[in-house]
């Protein structure tokens, strides 16, 4: 298959190129002479760490920023592109990481911003604009997408859907999907992947940026590998490995991504016991138990529960039923609640739910953490600074300075910093909602080594994730949720890719211990 697409990419006239791009930030080289070339009717994968300039070339294709040196020729004219409006005039349509959908405004708002009906006077038909946007989402397969909904009251994985068809209906010549399928699941990704396919077949050019590589494998016929700031390689994807894409993205071999899983003791303490626990609508009846020192993996597909789950052992969420932690029963009314008992939670979206994207990294370190830090209600330098420099060289946090604002670092830092506030509260129970999502491999294996080392200082961990291959290497146990119920519990060798996505859809049942 692979050798067929490569052929196919191959025979096409036209590219997208870029030559010698180079940007800085205050006086920081994100992009360092870059150099990437795309083919008409090729789905070509850009990877590369988080801050290796992936997010900056991004930018410069869609017009959100300029480089300061650097050609970018599309069907060998020069492409100079000042702002997003241009790049969209110009056929390049972007679809961000960090959603650029107006939170307020409806589903069919979204999908046509800017290319409204209008009536005489110039005012909108909202009509009309309801009805294209359901029948232009019904064509794409997505017309169960309530168009009078506000972008706000969609689950994450329906806005980066969202996201897409906005760009898909532009008819663009170049679509760029950078981390588009990190939201999705995977019959969504197989949606995602047959239109990918189709544009490409029609002769379009489409950027595939992901740090899924199962996924660069399965969907291009050519890869380019960034390393800070330069294309280190580039070649067709048939020919390049997962363990060489690695190399080439680390700059050193990495024999492991996945940490070994740790012996299970005789008779593990249960730290948290959840009983009959129902978030209405869609968690009913739900009794798990969390054990010290393990990573229990949840899985399923959307929508079965998974997000009221971890919301209600949050105090963030409704719920009847009991919780227990280390055998004394909670009372979950907010998320004070949960932090004052030892619960933390690593939330789904850290740009809206985790973080302050203005302040400081130093601010967002220690904003959990202010009890310890401060007297008197004033902050205590020392000790803050100690705190800081711990969690930050703990982590590796790639910065200039601690006093810089969270925004400008890559996201795979943003998630270190969330990672390093939440556990500067020193949780018995960690609540980890697909805290990988968006993140490369190497900050990932970071992750990974940092979940099995609170394992060993005796942390629980509640492990949800949207890639099934991350429940079957890293998990001790999983829960498959089905239908807002504990439909599978798998343990030992029943942890595979397949079981769990078998119990997803409910094609695999046993008694549930």
């Amino acid at each position: 298959m692979s050798g067929a697409r490569t052929e196919a990419a191959a025979g096409t006239a036209g590219a997208l190129a870029l030559t010698g791009v180079r940007k800085s930030f205050g006086g920081v080289e994100a992009l360092r002479g870059a150099n990437l070339t795309c083919r008409r009717g090729e789905i070509h994968a850009l990877i590369g760490e988080n801050g290796a300039g992936k997010s900056t070339l991004v930018k410069v294709l869609s017009g959100a920023i300029q480089a300061d040196v650097g050609d970018v020729e599309l069907d060998g004219r020069p492409l100079r592109v000042r702002s997003p409006r241009e790049a969209q005039a110009a056929g390049i349509s972007t679809v961000f990481q960090e959603l650029s959908l107006i939170p307020d405004l409806t589903v069919a708002g979204n999908l046509f911003y800017g290319r409204e009906p209008r009536v005489r006077a110039g005012r909108i038909d909202y009509r009309a604009l309801r009805s294209a946007a359901a029948e232009a989402l019904a064509q794409l397969g997505l017309g169960w997408i309530d168009v009078a909904k506000t972008a706000r009251e969609l689950p994450l994985s329906d806005r980066q859907l969202l996201e897409i068809a906005k760009s898909l209906l532009r008819e663009p010549a170049v679509l760029v999907l950078d981390e588009a399928t990190s939201a999705l699941l995977p019959e969504q990704v197989d949606w995602l992947f047959a239109r990918v396919r189709a544009f490409a077949e029609r002769g379009g050019i489409a950027l595939f940026i992901s740090h899924r590589l199962e996924e660069i494998q399965h969907l291009s016929h050519r890869v380019t590998v960034f390393r800070a700031g330069v294309d280190v390689g580039s070649g067709p994807i048939a020919e390049m490995p997962e363990a060489r894409l690695v190399e080439l993205m680390l700059g050193r071999r990495v024999d492991r991504v996945y940490p070994p899983r740790l012996p299970a003791p005789e008779g593990r303490e249960v730290v948290c016991e959840v009983v009959g626990l129902s978030a209405p609508p869609t968690l009913r009846d739900v009794s798990l138990e969390v054990r010290r020192g393990e990573v229990l993996g949840v899985g399923g597909l959307q929508g079965q529960g998974q997000l009221p789950l971890f919301l209600a052992l949050f105090g963030a969420r409704r719920h009847a039923g009991q919780v227990l932690l280390e055998r004394q029963a909670l009372r979950l009314r907010k998320p004070a609640d949960a932090l004052a008992a030892g619960i933390a939670l690593i939330p789904e979206d850290r740009t809206t739910e985790g973080l302050c994207l203005a302040l400081s990294i130093r601010d967002n370190l220690t904003l959990g953490s202010l009890g310890g830090i401060s007297r008197g209600g004033l902050i205590r330098p020392r000790r803050e600074r100690d705190l800081v420099d711990s969690l930050a060289s703990g982590l590796s946090i790639n910065m200039r300075h601690v006093s810089q604002e969270v925004l400008a670092l890559s996201g795979g830092n943003q998630q270190k910093v969330l990672l390093g506030r939440v556990l500067a509260q020193k949780p018995r129970l960690l609540l980890m909602y697909d805290a990988t999502r968006g993140v490369d491999v190497g900050t990932k294996a970071e992750i990974y080594r940092l979940m099995r080392e609170l394992c060993a200082e005796g942390v629980a961990i509640l492990f949800y994730s949207t890639d099934v291959n991350e429940l079957a290497n890293l998990a001790d146990r999983v829960v498959v949720l089905h239908d807002g119920v504990v439909g599978m519990h798998l343990d030992g060798d029943e942890i595979t890719e397949s079981n769990i996505l078998a119990a997803a859809v409910g094609g695999l049942r046993k008694a549930v211990s």
